[in-house]
């Protein structure tokens, strides 16, 4: 009979091939490094939770045939310590014999003894899933935003994502991007003066940290930092090679009061991916003029993210375009607990979901 349990170190190997076949639909054996990444990641990890597992479906045959990821997360409401974990790679194969894997694997996540269940990456079938759940969707951490700065090379750049060979037109896409400089819109970007006074400053791993801390401390539900949780999640969240050069930029008054930060990965021409950006109330606009600013001056055709409740209120006048590419879901035991992350008034995704792990940009040969 199949069954629902805990990933173990036994399953490591079965895991990783199915994750390689069918979310990077990779035709070998998946590389050594990449199943060293599973276990450290999911199993012996310095923040995993024994009582809040990564899990696998096993098939009649014995057979590992579906997995969730699970990855524990230190939240505070307030100042009560909450437990929170998110939900990552949902998968699992032999759908025609065993049709319900992936809901009995959802269904025993959210069955956890987690008070909050997350995820940041549902797509269109385990979003129904999840609702079926009693779990909700949060619509202003669900959208993709992206500002071009460079259109020509924007386009180059997306399209190479999938088709390489489509980068070789690139020397056509600067043409074309020097044939339309000229004021903002939606498919060009100028720097406009620093307004206010503000300056951007690029921010050593200790102050950047410390920005993060202050400016998530204005949430009602933020994670908790302490304990050197955060210094894993930057440790880990700046190794992304597979979409560039870490960016770490701090946004400051005159007197050197931080009042935004940002991190973002680029490779030279191409679309930047931005992991986080915050600021202090209502100073979100400016930051977020600074940081494409900085971007362009880097070499950037444009930047992606995440959006928040915040960005799509500053996206307005900016020629930010959004799209739904997955959905951040929430189920919680106390209804009340879900409040402030359906409200905005919560961190959510970047550092303090799943894309920070390098399973989002990292290159596992």
């Amino acid at each position: 009979m199949s069954e629902v349990r805990p990933l173990s170190a036994d399953d490591i190997g079965a895991v990783t091939a199915l994750y390689y076949r069918i979310l990077r639909h990779g035709k070998s054996a998946p590389p050594a490094a990449l199943s060293a990444y599973f276990r450290a990641f999911y199993l012996d990890g310095p923040y995993c939770d024994p009582e809040i597992p990564a899990l696998v479906h096993v098939a009649n045959d014995g057979r590992v045939n579906g997995f969730v990821g699970v990855h524990a997360v230190p939240y505070l409401l307030g100042a009560r310590p909450i437990r929170a974990a998110f939900c990552g790679a949902l998968m699992s194969e032999d759908h025609e014999s065993d049709p319900l894997a992936g809901a009995r694997l959802l269904k025993a996540f959210i069955s956890g003894p987690q008070d909050i269940s997350l995820s940041e990456t549902a797509n269109v079938i385990s979003e129904t899933m999840w609702t079926k759940l009693r779990g909700r969707t949060i619509p202003g951490y669900s959208f993709e935003w992206f500002r071009i700065f460079r259109p020509g090379r924007f386009v180059t750049a997306l399209a190479g994502e999938k088709l390489s060979f489509l980068k070789s037109i690139a020397p056509l896409a600067r043409l074309v991007d020097d044939k339309l400089s000229g004021s903002p819109s939606l498919m060009r970007f100028t720097p406009a003066p620093a307004p206010g006074g503000l300056v951007v400053e690029d921010a050593t791993f200790e102050a950047f940290a410390d920005a993060i801390r202050k400016l998530s401390a204005e949430k009602l539900a933020r994670p908790d930092w302490d304990k050197g949780y955060l210094d894993h999640v930057l440790a880990n969240a700046v190794i992304k090679p597979t979409f560039g050069q870490a960016h770490m930029g701090l946004v400051k008054t005159k007197s050197g009061e931080p009042i935004g930060a940002f991190l973002y990965h680029l490779k030279p021409g191409g679309i930047g991916r931005v992991l986080q950006v915050m600021a202090t109330p209502a100073r979100l606009g400016p930051v977020l003029d600074l940081m494409f600013a900085h971007a362009l001056e880097m070499g950037a055709a444009g930047l992606r993210g995440r959006s928040s409740p915040e960005l799509i209120e500053a996206a307005t006048g900016r020629h930010m375009v959004m799209a739904t590419v997955s959905s951040t879901v929430i189920h919680a035991k106390d209804p009340a607990l879900a409040e402030p992350f359906l409200s905005g008034d919560c961190m959510l995704t970047g550092l303090a979901g799943e894309r920070w792990n390098r399973f989002f940009g990292g290159d596992f040969g």
